[in-house]
């Protein structure tokens, strides 16, 4: 079975063709693909996945990867058009494999073939990851990667999935009425890590009855390390909100045994 390699161009809406082999470039043999529910919150380790499950259906999706693939339909990439790259998309049945292309792929410098002892001094060539930044498998819509950052550079608007609070967003969360904010913090106190977490919260308090709410504050307030009086928590530094936001997040707990205290570094859920 033929494998493709496609190619989109920087400044460039078309996905072009660029080589077609009957090699494997991607070992699938071996391939486990299983992933974890994107989640901000959720750390990875090294050898797994994040996914996003209904891909097709998401407003992230390619055209490219919409309905059936058919080379003849793709345009065959120029010469001068290879060194703008910004990815390329390798084919492998149902299977495509993404890998964002920057500088360092590219090998300009003079270089000679072992098999055949030739100097090459005008051929540059462009090397491929042996794991790819993001893999989309067409047969469960899933799409798989490993950092958002790389992701969202083939997939444009996935970092809205993990986006920082802007200035208006903060400054009204900042207004809550659980919240009493001294008068020397202000929005621009606020750092970026809270900021995401302020995105993510905002949709989870809207989310909640006012009981639930009140859940969580009192949850909160258990662990005692912002100060809650009248129904408020005083806010005084960034670290303050930051407790009251690991709070929303539901990420302390205590341990079964030992009764100590602890914060979630991550979240998955089961």
């Amino acid at each position: 079975m033929a494998n493709y390699i496609y190619g989109k161009v920087k400044r460039k809406q078309n996905i072009f063709r660029v080589i077609e082999t009957e090699s494997e470039i991607y070992e699938t043999a071996d391939l486990v693909l299983t992933g974890v529910d994107y989640n901000p919150a959720t750390l990875i380790e090294d050898e797994e996945l994040y996914q996003i499950t209904n891909f097709s259906e998401s407003e992230f999706v390619l055209d490219f990867l919409q309905g059936d693939l058919d080379s003849v339909n793709y345009d065959q990439i120029t010469n001068e058009d290879l060194k703008k790259l910004s990815f390329i998309c390798t084919v492998q049945g149902n299977l495509y494999f993404f890998q964002v292309i920057n500088s360092s792929f590219f090998i300009s410098k003079k270089w000679f073939s072992i098999d055949e002892l030739t100097l090459e001094t005008n051929r540059p060539i462009i090397t491929i990851n042996p794991f790819a930044d993001a893999i989309y498998n067409k047969d469960n819509d899933t799409l798989y990667f490993k950092k958002l950052a790389s992701a969202q550079k083939i997939f444009k608007g996935m970092d809205q999935l993990y986006r920082a609070a802007t200035d208006a967003e903060t400054q009204n969360f900042l207004e809550n009425d659980f919240l009493e904010v001294d008068e020397n913090f202000q929005t621009g106190n606020v750092t970026i890590p809270n900021r995401k977490r302020i995105a993510l919260v905002n949709e989870t308090l809207s989310n909640f009855s006012e009981d639930e709410k009140q859940a969580i504050y009192n949850y909160t307030n258990q662990y005692g390390q912002v100060t809650y009086e009248n129904g408020k928590f005083k806010i005084e530094s960034d670290n303050d909100l930051k407790f009251v936001l690991w709070g929303i997040e539901q990420r302390f707990y205590t341990t079964p045994i030992g009764g100590d205290k602890r914060v979630a570094n991550s979240i998955i859920s089961i």
